[in-house]
């Protein structure tokens, strides 16, 4: 993410456009970033924030920092962000990144209706002058489409990705981690599950291939939502790779209560792992 974070895209705009024309398919994340130049500092030091958005989770990032993550609704994408961020004097790059889970559910016309931060409003209000904003969405926006470890394929055990997995001190908060492990296949033919108890939400693949897109945390309440099969047309005779992308990072206890079973009978075939990670 450095690039993104230091607001290096691949083409700008003096607009704030839709998610959906931009990534034509090709990717459920789009990076919206742009540059902030301050100078009264006694002004907008302390600021408030705000972005409308009809996305369903945006990722706030001010200076490389991540400063929060919120979530709509499966079936009622949008919300307005408003919270405090800190600038300094100089250049301050803000860099948000929208995600969609698809199309709207139960309405009509769904390629008519526009999602992302397209429009916004994205702002800055005051803390020190009433009413006092400072509108950044005509400003120049720079965009890129995807994740870098998603183009480079950190998920495939075969692709030679040049990434460094971390074996210990690697973080268990904030978002987008990777993580991988192997795992033995389990005995039988029973079907195979993934338990991600303890994770928050993300993608997950076995031997390179998707498991799909998981979300335990805001838009998934059951427990039975926590468990994905696993094909066993998936699965090697011996050893497999595990790979997760966690998006949010407000899991309970990162990876570590994460297991591969057969099903119904839990009691045989469950493995703990020790995972390695890339941010």
């Amino acid at each position: 993410m450095e690039d993104t974070l230091q607001g290096k895209g691949t083409f700008t705009a003096s607009q704030l456009l839709n998610q959906k024309n931009v990534t034509a398919g090709a990717s459920d994340y789009l990076w919206y970033m742009t540059e902030v130049v301050l100078n009264d500092t006694g002004l907008w030091e302390t600021t408030r924030l705000q972005v409308n958005t009809t996305g369903h989770v945006l990722h706030i990032f001010v200076n490389g920092n991540w400063m929060d993550t919120q979530t709509s609704t499966v079936n009622d994408p949008g919300f307005i962000y408003d919270e405090q961020v800190s600038l300094k004097h100089g250049t301050n790059i803000i860099s948000l990144l929208s995600v969609t889970f698809g199309k709207p559910n139960c309405s009509g016309f769904p390629e008519t209706k526009e999602t992302g931060i397209v429009g916004g409003p994205v702002k800055f209000i005051s803390n020190k002058l009433a009413d006092t904003v400072w509108d950044l969405s005509k400003s120049t926006w720079s965009y890129k489409v995807g994740m870098n470890g998603m183009a480079r394929k950190f998920y495939d055990p075969k692709t030679t990705n040049g990434v460094q997995w971390k074996t210990n001190d690697f973080p268990l908060g904030g978002p987008m981690n990777w993580y991988k492990t192997t795992f033995k296949t389990p005995n039988g033919t029973n079907p195979v599950v993934l338990d991600l108890t303890g994770l928050a939400g993300g993608k997950a693949w076995v031997n390179g291939q998707s498991i799909g897109r998981y979300w335990l945390w805001v838009f998934s309440r059951a427990p039975s939502e926590r468990f994905y099969e696993v094909p066993r047309s998936f699965l090697n005779n011996d050893v497999n790779t595990l790979v997760l992308f966690d998006e949010p990072g407000f899991g309970s206890h990162g990876p570590f209560n994460v297991s591969v079973q057969a099903v119904p009978d839990r009691s045989k075939n469950f493995k703990k792992w020790n995972p390695s990670c890339s941010s």
